[in-house]
Order: structure tokens, then C-alpha cells, then sequence
């Protein structure tokens, strides 16, 4: 029996080689496309258009000019700036900017923080797809990413920030930077990571509540960093903002009455539900208790799924959790149902997990009301709720300590 022609087979191989770096580039030139259409979208203009940008700037000059950030209203609706003093240090340039300018600079921002999360995504989400569908074609990682790309980008998350000029697309990129660290630099070589934690945290509170997942899942040099970092920038603020800074810690961040009715219609936390209940003593036992669950539930599943190997699907988790439990929840907040619904989807084996798969996917792109609707609102608090409950933790798409040794070597 004649043996294979060793010459023939080459020359196969070069060209399914050829064949898959042109299938590549186009995909990477589609998504390009897409990313491109996204930001000429995001620039159309409505009445509100880049709304919370313009409270951000404008906080901002009125604390320069002797006023404080919490005595700051936007014209329109009277808003008023929330967030941390860091919040402001780092929003300092906009008030040097004409209006225009600082909200060209704005979006711009927004597209590249989308574009990098969704990036740290697509390489997470790659193992996962190879494991499920190993013959796929989508099973290679140069594919996965461009299309996690094109994708999510016009994911409501992202459009509704882009819309609102809000921060919660550069929140994202600081989280998923500690997630690529973990993943790119295992054990030791971390070196850094939970940096991205803890600047996130200085900016918004919220993100703190991946501290408790590092230490639990003995990441407690990602933990003690990303405390560290957080004090170390607020301290840095509170030589800029001295005032405003003791105010915000002692006064700001109990107060109720400077944020909108946690009834209102877009509100995606458990609260809102809660507050159903007429008496308030019991509305906010009840807030409190199911909060207290959430938070326990979401970290166990995320101990489990870090202990698999799945670093972005235990971060995944607990800013699940987060959005569900917080007393004010907007749909620009959810980036990580984008991770969430691919991973749910990849996981997918019974009818019931395609429909709520399919029900994720619908209130992520959201064509009714763009993540301004109430319906739509209850549909994610839903959807969330089901997949921080049944998400599967285990080996889907999980890779062992050697193996991310060996990828990081490589």
C-alpha cells in the first residue's frame, strides 16, 4: 500500500491554512464595520443626548469655581453629580474642554472601554465555545473575539451609555482588566491584579463587592490589592476635593433623597419589588434579607466557578448579583449580562435553558424600548435572577492551572 504523498498533504494544509487567515481577516474587517456604524449611530443627537456627561463636566466647573460636587443640578431635571470624589479627579479634563469637544472626546472613550471588555470577553468566552462546539470553526479564538465584538456593541448596555455619555462602559473595562491579568498572568505574575477593581470602586462603590468573592476564593492578594488601591486613590481626591470628600463618605452615601424613587419603572434591582410592600420598615427588611441571599448565593457559585478555572464567569456573578441588589439598577449598569448570556447560551442543553437563553438575548438587544421600559426591565431582573441561580459553574469552557500556565508562557 503506496504511502500519502508528504508534498500533497503540505500543500493541503497550506491551504486550509490560507483559507482560515482569510476567513479571519474578514471577520476582523467586518467587525471593524460594525464598530465603525456603532459609533457614527452613537453620535446622532436627541434632546438628552450625552445627558449625564454634561452632569459630569458641569459638577465639575462648579466645584472648580468654589462650589461643592454635591450641590451641583443640571439644568435638565435638576440632577444632580453622585458619584465619588475620584469620580470628579479623573472627569477634571472635561471642564477645560468646549462643550462639544469634551463630548466628541466622551464617546470616543466610551467605544474604546466597550471595545476592550468586550475583547477580555471574547478571549474568556473562546475555551468555552472549543469545548462545547470543538469542531466548530467558531471553536478558534481570532473568530470568537470579532464577533463578540460585532455583537456587543450594539448590545443595549453600550448603545444606552453611548446615548447617555455614562461611565459605567469605562467601570467595565477597569473589572475585565483584573479578569485578563488573573487569566493572562496566573499565580505569582498576577503582579497587579485587582488594580482595575479598585480604581472601579473609587469611581462607583459597586464594584467593591468583588472583593469579598478574592478573598473567598483565596485571591487575597487581588483583594488586598484592590482595597488598596481604592483608599490610596480616594486619599489622592480628598487633597483635591477635601470638603467633598468627608461629605460624600458621611453624608452622601447614606442619603435617599438625591436619587430617583427606587419604584421607578426602570429600576432593575430587587428593591424595586420589594417596595410593593406598603409598609417601609417591611420593605426594607424584605430588601435587606433577599439582598443578604443574593449576595451569599452569587458568591458560592462564584468560588465554585473560579475554582474551575473560569475567572470571567465568577466575576460574571457577582456583578449579577450587584445589578439585582443594589437600590438603583439602570440598564446602561448591565454590561455583564453580555458575558452572562453567552455563557448561559454555551451552556445550554435543554429546552428550558434555550428559552430563557432566548429571553436574554431579546432583553439584551431590547428593540422595544432600548433599556427604557418597564416590561423589558422585568424580563432582565427575571433573567438574571434565573441565571445566577442555575448558570453552570463546572467545566464548561474551564481550564486548569497548567494549562493557564502554559497559555501564559506561550
Amino acid at each position: 500500500m503506496a504511502g500519502a504523498d508528504p508534498v500533497a498533504g503540505a500543500g493541503d494544509d497550506l491551504l486550509r491554512r490560507t483559507a482560515s487567515n482569510r476567513l479571519t481577516w474578514a471577520v476582523w474587517l467586518g467587525s471593524a464595520a460594525v464598530v465603525a456604524a456603532a459609533g457614527a449611530r452613537w453620535w446622532s443627537s436627541t434632546p438628552i443626548t450625552r445627558i449625564d456627561y454634561y452632569v459630569y463636566s458641569g459638577a465639575v466647573s462648579f466645584a472648580r469655581e468654589g462650589g461643592s460636587l454635591y450641590d451641583y443640578a443640571y439644568d435638565v431635571l435638576g440632577l444632580p453629580f453622585l458619584y465619588p470624589p475620584f469620580a470628579a479627579l479623573i472627569l477634571w479634563p472635561t471642564a477645560e474642554l468646549p462643550d462639544r469637544t469634551g463630548e466628541l472626546l466622551w464617546v470616543g472613550v466610551t467605544m474604546v472601554c466597550c471595545v476592550a471588555f468586550l475583547v477580555v470577553v471574547g478571549r474568556e468566552f473562546a475555551p468555552v465555545v472549543a469545548r462545547r462546539w470543538p469542531a466548530s470553526p467558531l471553536a478558534d479564538r481570532r473568530l470568537v473575539i470579532p464577533l463578540v465584538i460585532a455583537a456587543g456593541i450594539w448590545a443595549m448596555p453600550a448603545t444606552l451609555n453611548a446615548r447617555l455619555g455614562q461611565v459605567n462602559a469605562l467601570m467595565a473595562a477597569l473589572v475585565v482588566l483584573d479578569v485578563w491579568l488573573i487569566r493572562r498572568f496566573p499565580g505569582r505574575l498576577a503582579g497587579v491584579a485587582g488594580l482595575g477593581t479598585g480604581l472601579a470602586a473609587a469611581i462607583k462603590l459597586t464594584p467593591a463587592a468583588l472583593v469579598p468573592y478574592f478573598a473567598l476564593a483565596r485571591r487575597r492578594r487581588e483583594a488586598a490589592i484592590a482595597v488598596g488601591t481604592a483608599v490610596a486613590v480616594t486619599l489622592a481626591a480628598s487633597v483635591v476635593y477635601p470638603s467633598d470628600t468627608w461629605r460624600f463618605f458621611t453624608v452622601e452615601v447614606f442619603s435617599t433623597d438625591r436619587a430617583p424613587d427606587v419604584a421607578i419603572v426602570f429600576n432593575h434591582s430587587i428593591r424595586r419589588f420589594a417596595s410593593w410592600v406598603p409598609d417601609e420598615r417591611a420593605e426594607l427588611i424584605l430588601w435587606a434579607l433577599l439582598g443578604v441571599a443574593v449576595l451569599i448565593w452569587a458568591y458560592r457559585r462564584a468560588v465554585q466557578a473560579d475554582r474551575s478555572g473560569d475567572v470571567m464567569l465568577a466575576t460574571t456573578l457577582v456583578m449579577l448579583a450587584t445589578y439585582l441588589v443594589n437600590p438603583l439598577t439602570w440598564g446602561h449598569h448591565l454590561f455583564f449580562l453580555i458575558p452572562a448570556t453567552l455563557w448561559w447560551l454555551a451552556t445550554s442543553d435543554v429546552w428550558w435553558r434555550w428559552a430563557v437563553g432566548a429571553a436574554a438575548v431579546v432583553s439584551l438587544f431590547d428593540p422595544i424600548g432600548g433599556g427604557e421600559t418597564s416590561e423589558m426591565t422585568v424580563l432582565r431582573v427575571a433573567v438574571m435572577a434565573v441565571m445566577l441561580a442555575a448558570m453552570p459553574t463546572d467545566a464548561v469552557g474551564a481550564e486548569s492551572e497548567p494549562q493557564r500556565v502554559q497559555q501564559a508562557v506561550e
